[in-house]
């Protein structure tokens, strides 16, 4: 085809598709029936809800302390049986406890049961002598007192006890020795009760009971909750005989015991209608790990027959403090195994040895390290060992202590208080009193559960550059208000007020809207109770 061909059927075709635009209508989509134009609905506008404060200023963790007052390592120095030893009791105490409040810790474990003696009157066991003399003076009650002084502080209060051992002597033997001779094992120059007799269990679990009828705590906490150093001696033989008849060797048996212990708590605390939390300090080192490359020493699960991830799995405890007292490679893979087994059950909280800083030579740099890695790894906070070794003598592990604990912390949520998370608080309202200062006050729905339940309050402050900062200005509150001060805002424009209602568990329920003000609008307010 000729180049001028080609050229003149160009022109043509082009010709063609200019007068087709002219002619040919646009196409218009056919309208949709009325019923097919799809329908949206808008969800209802949910009302605002306040939200607590979070980011790396607020942490949830346990910051706890073990109380020792056997032989008044800790606390009493001073016996009360007068006036004066009462006296001097009660403010020793209020001492460390505002410490520790000051330093930042949440829960104390104040031992309450030291070898088969208890430090409050009981039916069941006697009063230590080195505590009380031949008893207390007065109406005066240590744990009462002690208790009342924890939660004024936020503090929560647990009692320890010290399970098995039993401290006995010719001069003065123990009513169970007495009594009960086959509860008791003889064992490298003591006594220790023997797990594997069924009414040794029965009477754990009583003492228990007792404990939590007499006084409000916030848990029971067993020390001790094992079979004795050398249980490859421990002669238990003839109870094994006897109650072990169906168990492949006598160490599955004796595990067993230890958990059937647990059980039997359990129920003793549910007959009474205690809510009480249960743990248990295990050996710091859980099972034997194969490629550890060095001797383990003794372990919790071999050596004293503990089995705490079977206890996490039937929810027999609420949560662990394993005792690890070691540093570098008896540390760091025991802290991962508890992570691995036990924490992906019920909460491990890291026990921690200051007391070594002192009587081995550690650096405090030791204690420093271990706090940060069981945050790396994930556990739930740090207990330490023990109260006297982290206090005013001791300023250098103190300095350390309190550089950790320095931005605040929420208590453990445990997941027991799931099944009776607190009503919502709601009805946030200011009061003024006098010019600087006012009553915040809120209240709980009509007909809700107030059994159990305290209250956090907080305050978000913004300042003039639009900086924020979350504070708890109070915990365990047990009234629905709270007087506060002016001056305590000074700096900020404006303070948002929240409330959370907690119940027993540390489960908690945030308001459903915070309370703001402008800090002059607040001042004006206050102002104006003068006309």
């Amino acid at each position: 085809m000729t180049t001028t061909k080609l050229f003149a059927l160009l022109c043509g075709a082009l010709l063609l598709s200019l007068a087709s635009c002219g002619t040919k209508k646009p196409h218009t989509p056919e309208p949709t029936p009325p019923s097919q134009v799809p329908i949206v609905i808008t969800p209802p506008t949910e009302e605002p809800r306040w939200v607590r404060p979070a980011g790396d200023s607020i942490r949830e963790e346990m910051r706890a302390v073990w109380l020792t007052t056997v032989y008044g390592l800790d606390w009493p120095r001073d016996q009360a049986d007068t006036p004066d030893g009462v006296r001097r009791q009660k403010e020793s105490l209020l001492r460390i406890l505002d410490r520790l409040k000051s330093d930042g810790y949440n829960t104390v474990f104040l031992q309450l049961r030291h070898s088969g003696t208890v430090i409050y009157p009981s039916d069941y066991e006697p009063l230590s002598t080195r505590f009380a003399g031949e008893g207390f003076f007065g109406d005066y009650d240590p744990v009462q007192f002690a208790i009342k002084a924890c939660h004024e502080r936020g503090l929560s209060l647990h009692a320890w006890l010290v399970t098995y051992p039993l401290s006995s002597s010719k001069r003065a033997p123990h009513p169970i020795l007495r009594d009960h001779p086959s509860w008791a094992i003889a064992h490298k120059g003591s006594y220790h009760l023997d797990p594997g007799h069924p009414e040794v269990r029965t009477y754990i679990a009583h003492l228990v009971a007792d404990l939590v009828r007499r006084y409000p705590v916030d848990g029971i906490h067993f020390d001790y909750f094992r079979y004795p150093e050398g249980a490859e001696r421990f002669a238990d033989g003839a109870s094994y005989q006897r109650y072990g008849e169906s168990y492949s060797d006598r160490s599955a048996w004796r595990r067993s015991n230890l958990t059937r212990q647990l059980r039997e708590v359990r129920d003793s605390l549910q007959a009474v209608g205690s809510d009480a939390l249960v743990s248990v300090a295990p050996l710091g080192k859980l099972k034997k790990i194969s490629d550890l490359g060095r001797s383990h020493g003794w372990t919790a699960y071999e050596s004293v027959h503990q089995d705490p991830e079977t206890w996490g799995k039937e929810g027999l405890v609420d949560f662990v403090v394993p005792m690890m007292y070691y540093r570098d490679d008896l540390y760091s893979p025991f802290l991962r195994e508890w992570k691995d087994y036990v924490a992906r059950y019920i909460p491990v909280v890291a026990g921690l040895a200051p007391y070594r800083v002192e009587e081995t030579g550690w650096p405090e740099s030791v204690i420093e390290e271990q706090i940060a890695e069981e945050r790396e790894v994930g556990l739930s906070g740090v207990c330490f060992f023990r109260e006297a070794h982290t206090g005013t003598s001791f300023p250098a592990t103190r300095r350390v202590i309190r550089d950790a604990f320095r931005r605040q912390a929420l208590p453990l949520a445990f997941a027991r208080g799931l099944k009776s998370k607190p009503a919502t608080p709601r009805a946030l309202t200011i009061t003024p009193i006098d010019p600087r200062e006012f009553l915040l006050s809120w209240s709980l729905p009509e007909g809700a559960s107030k059994q159990g339940i305290t209250y956090r309050l907080w305050a978000t402050t913004t300042d003039s550059e639009g900086r924020r900062q979350a504070t708890i200005l109070a915990e365990r509150l047990s009234a629905t208000q709270c007087k506060l001060h002016l001056e305590d805002f000074e700096g900020a424009e404006v303070v948002e007020f929240g409330i959370e209602a907690v119940n027993r568990f540390g489960v908690s329920t945030p308001c459903l809207e915070g309370l703001s003000r402008r800090i002059s609008e607040l001042k004006m307010e206050l102002r104006a109770m003068r006309r």
